[in-house]
Formats: structure tokens, sequence, C-alpha cells
């Protein structure tokens, strides 16, 4: 990162009217809202402007560069994976650092789960697949779960204490909290120690308080706000946003989907992974890409365990007994009585009238929960 100083036209003054507003370096000033950062600021709209475009010439981000330069820029943004090798493969070795991502589907789909499972592999060292960054969290629906960052971490052979303790979690009571949040957020991420931000959910607060449809268009104009924000900063410190985001249904006559991510046109435009996420077979959790520049959509099934998701059930199977090892009491019985579940020896069934008639009852019953 640039100190502020060395930008053409910031002097001290300046510097310390940008500080107290957490406009802490030449690359976060490169972003900003002429417009807003005069509202807020004593400088004149010309001297914003100049002190804007100064820091782009500084920072040297910006700029027209030819097809092979942007190339070999591409090839050294790392890039956050699974450790999944299938989805991985797809997915080009993994998500792009800077990248807005979002994880939408209904409830108990495992949008939360892919977080906790990105959010401990992010502390992963480069080499591994990770970002070698602390992790920020934003928790509007209250699930972010301890013990589910520690299964994790003993998953990637990490420490689960001080896995723990780089992330930081703040709760989120209102939407608005949210965005007086992003002030201080732009400069923990600066200061390059955190390299993702995490918000569950992002679009939950907003659908509970602007009601109606006169306030449709507040809502869709503050989101989006939000989400430049976004956009901007990940161009400014190369730092990750993952949103997990709820379903609306759509009422139709006949035919479309009857379900659809909430935030329409402009949540859907915002992010550059779009991942649907849904329950699949024999209890395993569907993943779906369904937009992203330049990776075909795709489709995985993975498993969901202690410790994230699982390619292969031998896999969940050998790693949940390492960490109920680790864990102990805190997961163990779950495990334990999963395990027994399996094991459990399956008595033979008599053949009788009664049996026949009760077995059809349920059946009945069954199909008529399914319709």
């Amino acid at each position: 990162m640039t100190e502020l100083e060395a930008v053409p036209g910031v002097g001290p003054g300046a510097a310390k009217q940008l500080r107290s507003l957490f406009v802490t370096t030449a690359e976060i000033l490169s972003v900003q809202n002429p417009l807003e950062l005069e509202a807020r600021t004593k400088l004149g709209e010309a001297t914003v402007k100049k002190i804007i475009r100064n820091a782009r010439d500084v920072t040297g981000k910006f700029g027209f560069k030819s097809g092979i330069e942007l190339e070999e820029q591409q090839a050294t943004i790392p890039r956050l994976s699974f450790g999944l090798p299938t989805l991985d493969s797809k997915l080009l070795g993994g998500l792009e650092a800077g990248s807005i991502v979002e994880f939408f589907g209904g409830f108990s789909s495992g949008k939360t789960q892919w977080c906790h499972h990105l959010a401990v592999r992010a502390q992963l060292p480069l080499e591994q697949g990770g970002l070698e960054g602390r992790v920020l969290w934003l928790d509007s629906e209250a699930s972010f779960k301890t013990v589910s960052i520690r299964a994790n971490a003993i998953r990637w052979g990490l420490d689960p204490d001080v896995v723990l303790g780089n992330i930081n979690v703040s709760p989120m009571a209102q939407s608005s909290h949210i965005e007086e949040t992003f002030d201080q957020i732009q400069q923990l991420l600066a200061e390059g120690e955190f390299k993702m931000l995490v918000i569950d959910s992002l679009t939950g607060l907003f659908r509970a308080e602007y009601k109606g449809l006169k306030t449709l268009a507040l809502r869709q104009q503050t989101i989006n706000g939000l989400l430049n924000h976004m956009r901007r900063l990940g161009m400014a410190t190369d730092a990750m946003f993952l949103y997990t985001n709820q379903l609306t249904t759509k009422i139709a006559p006949v035919g479309g989907n009857a379900y659809a991510p909430a935030g329409g046109h402009v949540v859907s435009h915002a992010s550059d992974y779009r991942f649907y996420a849904g329950k699949g077979q024999k209890g395993k959790r569907k993943l779906v890409l369904r937009d992203n520049a330049g990776v075909p959509e795709f489709s995985i099934e993975a498993h969901l365990g202690w410790g994230g998701f699982y390619s292969e059930t031998k896999d969940k199977t050998t790693m949940e007994k390492n960490i109920k090892e680790k864990l102990g009491p805190l997961i163990g019985s779950s495990i334990e009585e999963e395990d027994s579940e399996k094991t459990k020896p399956k008595g033979k069934k008599k053949n009788t009238k009664k049996d026949s008639e009760e077995d059809k009852e349920k059946e009945n019953v069954e199909e008529e929960k399914t319709e």
C-alpha cells in the first residue's frame, strides 16, 4: 500500500482529513467517489478531483494495458481454492482474489457452510491455495458458529484457536449498520492483514426493513451503493467479498423458475462468481455456478460434514473421526449417533397382512406430503 503523502496535492492537512474518514492509503483514495468525498471533507471540488486522479496515477492500477500485459497481470492474481479437486479444476484453480462471490439458495442449502469453509481456507498460505489473510464477518443471521470453524481448521491442518482469532465477527442488527461499518472495513482492508469480508446475509435485513413497493427503489439503490463500494474496495485492496443471498418466490401461472435470488438485477449483475447452493441426492449438497465471465456454467455435488465439504464419503468418514478426537464433547455425540445409525443391524421384517397394510398406508402418506 502507498502512503497518502505520496499523492501529489495531498499535504498534511488534507491527509489528516482523509484519515479521519478512514481513507488511509493512495489505493483507497484512488477509488473514492468524488461527490461523496467532497461532501464529507472541507476540500473543494477541484482539489478532490485532482487528488483522486493523482492517486490513480501513483498506484498504477488504472489506465490502458494491452491484452498481453493484462494476461500477464491476471496470471499473478492469487486464487482461493476450495480444496475439492473437481471444483477447483472447473474454476481454473479457484476464486480470484479481489472478486465478489455470491452464494444464493434456500434454507439448509449449505450457503453459510460454504462461507465457513472458505473463511478458514483463506488463512492458508498462497502455495496451499489460500490468501494468507484474516477474515471480517458481518453476521445478520446469528449464523457464525465457532465449532464449525474449529472443525474446518482441523480439517486443513490449522490451529483452531489461531483460526478463530483471525476472524473478526460483528453482529448486524440493521441494514444501516452494514453501511456504516464499511468505513471501518475499508481501513482494515487497506492495512493488508484482512483478505476477505463475509456478509451473511446481504439481503435479509434489507428485505425486513424496506417493506412494500414504495420503498423498493430506495432499497435497490442502497444495496447497489453497497455492492459498488465492494467493487471499488476489491480493486484497491485485492480483498475478496463473499455474501449469502436468500430466495424469493415468483408467482407465475405457467412455467418459469418458482424461486429467484433476492435483490433482482442489482444483485445479479454485481457478483463475479454467482453460485446456487441447493440440496443434492442422498444428503449431498449441490453447488452450481450460474455466472462468471471466464468459466462455463457447471454443477457439482459434495458431502457436507464436520470440517466442511468433501468430495468422497471415505474422506469425510476418516476426517470426522480425527475431528472428533480433537474436539471431543463439542461434536463427539453427533458423530457417534450418525455412525451408530449406519452400523445398526437391520432386522428381517415379517411378511404379514397387517404389516403390508401399514406399509401401504405409510406410502400413501409420503406421496401426499410430496405432492
